[in-house]
């Protein structure tokens, strides 16, 4: 009975959700490690690739994207949609090298119904006006698998691409 009486004071409510929120976010790390440890032929499994294609882009960006994936990366996506989102990455890592003038990235890929890629950085934004190649050619890659790409305005500054296509079943 305490405890209960001590969780409904609003401080000790937050710091209890924070904890819960933290614990949340280790266990997705730990299975994300576990997938990881799992895939066969790991050298050339998506989640592997991906980590690759994040580690090379660190030379361009001048620091290194965090990477968070979730969900079964290796077995849920097929080669093709793979492929799409690999050059999706390499994209958009490749994008805020050169015109975000970023000091960090996030990559979080969430496997589940659909494959969703997020990335998010502290850059300048997008401004008016403008090639829009690259993000043209990341809209085109997610209409061709039946799904969408869109970017907004990171809070505080920067930017969120979001791309989102359906996973095929069977």
């Amino acid at each position: 009975m305490a405890a209960i009486k001590i969780t409904q004071k609003r401080e000790v409510a937050v710091r209890v959700q924070r904890a819960v929120d933290d614990l949340d976010d280790t266990i997705r790390q730990i299975r994300s490690s576990i997938f990881a440890l799992q895939a066969t032929g790991d050298e050339e499994s998506l989640r592997s690739r991906v980590h690759a294609l994040v580690d090379s882009a660190a030379e361009q960006l001048g620091f290194s994207p965090s990477v968070r994936l979730d969900g079964l990366l290796d077995t849920a996506v097929d080669e093709e949609t793979g492929e799409q989102l690999l050059a999706v990455v390499r994209e958009a890592l490749s994008n805020v090298a050169r015109h975000a003038h970023a000091g960090e990235a996030v990559v979080a890929i969430d496997v589940g119904d659909d494959l969703t890629l997020r990335v998010e950085d502290d850059g300048v934004g997008i401004g008016e006006g403008g090639r829009r190649s690259g993000l043209r050619n990341m809209t085109d890659r997610a209409e061709a698998c039946g799904g969408s790409c869109t970017t907004r305005p990171r809070p505080g500054g920067g930017t969120i691409l979001a791309w989102r296509v359906p996973l095929k079943n069977g």
